[in-house]
């Protein structure tokens, strides 16, 4: 979250999906009647240091750290939040004020605080007192999250060895101090969701949501015979394949080997974060990879594909929709498997929900200059562009500024459309010499003389190597 981003939230204000709440020095006494309210309904932002009428007010900052622990802290104790909700709260700089804002998913489960369950409207939240209507809310919430089903055959022996060693130094990798760490097998899957009581059938055990993330392939095969996920390649045979990966293992054994197969069939593209340098390829595709994995409908017999063509890649997955239609890169606050969700999150797998499709989006204009498309439907589908295409204008400057913007690493240098072109191309083929760059471009080789004299200049590209054998290189790669 930056500053840019926050001002479009509080600009919205409070409603349905949003809530501001002032926190000088102090946690908000009514916090978690939020968080819970959230949960229990669609998600939503939330943003201390805000008052009710958009006045920022900003937190202390000698507070801000104090502050970022009990909300972290008492997200996952049960006697204040039940069943508890990990909640990683992030410090935004926003006009010279200290913010802390959250991002709370909707929940597949019911939560309570202070013993009462809560939910949200327009007008704020409010204490759901009747059963009926906690048990209205409780078949909302079956029918709509199959990844809840408990399976109480499941066993032990049905969690893969090694598996959740695996989950805990990926989150220690991410947050060394994490409080999932330090817990016991039984309780680290209660605390993440994966361990769940049903009372229609008065049994507890592992659900579904463990079993496809923590599973053996022997398990999986016999609860989900049809689950799979097809990966191929059909850039010269289109009517079969080039290449092809079948995988029928968990989801974060498949997370692994599905960006191995995106490795070894993407080229990857050179881009400067500031002066750090970033693979496009694994922003963008580990993204896309995990929003297929974490949207699943695994109730749903129809596998989920990964196709590469020459010009784009196409992920289908099974899917139980919000809305019936294409869908805008700020939508996915509303994750179908909030628990896997959760995990990959805590793993690092993917973005906190809310960011990741924008992401995908903002990436996507640098690696190809051509937007995704994303439709939520029956089957989800998402198209990824991969042929390069240079717009003919663009608002060039700063790191968001455009394609010419994006690869010069925000150092806020106007490029023109035909210095962009030689630019990207340089990028994507480095040592490249001037004479395959004008037969590339179709431009002579006088002209590309001088864009390639005006980019030196500009200090974007440098040459490297003998007068004869040199080639051009993005300066810094």
């Amino acid at each position: 979250m930056d500053e840019k981003e926050l001002r479009k939230i509080i600009r919205q204000g409070e409603g349905l999906t949003v809530e501001f709440k002032r926190a000088k020095t102090a946690l908000p006494d009514n916090l978690f009647e939020s968080v819970a309210a959230f949960l229990n309904r669609n998600g939503g932002h939330i943003v201390l240091g805000v008052t009710d009428d958009k006045k920022i007010e900003g937190v202390d900052p000698n507070c801000i750290e104090k502050i970022c622990k009990q909300i972290a802290n008492l997200s996952n104790n049960p006697e204040k939040l039940d069943p508890q909700n990990l909640i990683d709260p992030q410090v935004v700089d926003y006009k010279d004020k200290k913010l802390i804002y959250f991002f709370v998913p909707a929940s597949s489960q019911v939560h309570k605080t202070g013993k009462k369950v809560f939910d949200r409207s327009v007008d704020g939240d409010f204490v759901v007192k009747t059963q009926s209507a906690i048990s209205a809310m409780y078949l909302r919430k079956s029918n709509s999250y199959t990844e809840n089903t408990v399976y109480p055959g499941l066993r032990e022996i049905d969690i893969k060895r090694g598996m959740l060693k695996k989950a805990k130094d990926l989150i220690r990798s991410i947050r060394s101090n994490h409080p999932w760490l330090k817990l016991n097998k039984e309780e680290f899957f209660r605390a993440a969701g994966l361990i769940r009581y049903d009372s229609t059938i008065g049994k507890s055990g592992y659900t579904l949501a463990a079993l496809m993330l923590f599973g053996t392939d022997e398990a999986i095969s016999s609860y989900l015979p049809y689950y799979k996920i097809e990966a191929i390649v059909r850039k010269q045979d289109l009517m079969r394949y080039d290449d092809r990966l079948t995988i029928t293992c968990n989801l974060i054994d498949g997370y692994e080997l599905l960006n191995g197969f995106i490795e070894k069939h993407l080229p990857d593209k050179f881009y400067l974060d500031g002066k750090t340098r970033l693979s496009l390829r694994d922003k963008i595709f580990r993204e896309v990879i995990a929003n297929m994995l974490i949207h699943r409908e695994y109730m749903n017999p129809i596998p989920t594909t990964l196709v590469i063509y020459k010009d784009k890649l196409v992920t289908n997955n099974a899917n139980k929709p919000f809305a019936y239609e294409k869908i805008a890169s700020q939508l996915c606050s509303y994750p179908k498997n909030p628990h896997i969700a959760t995990m990959f999150a805590q793993m690092g797998f993917a973005e906190y929900l809310g960011t990741g499709i924008r992401k995908i989006s903002d990436l996507c204009e640098i690696y190809s200059g051509l937007k995704p498309k994303f439709v939520d439907n029956d089957i989800f589908i998402a198209e990824i562009p991969l042929t390069d295409h240079v717009p003919e204008k663009s608002n060039v400057g700063g790191l968001n500024g455009g394609l010419s913007g994006g690869l010069s690493g925000g150092l806020k240098i106007e490029l023109n459309e035909t210095q962009q072109k030689v630019f990207l191309e340089i990028t994507k083929r480095p040592g490249v010499m001037i004479k395959e760059l004008s037969g590339r471009l179709q431009m002579p080789i006088d002209t590309l003389d001088k864009v390639v004299s005006s980019l030196r200049k500009k200090e974007l590209i440098e040459r490297r190597g003998s007068k004869k054998t040199g080639g051009y290189w993005v300066k810094g790669a």
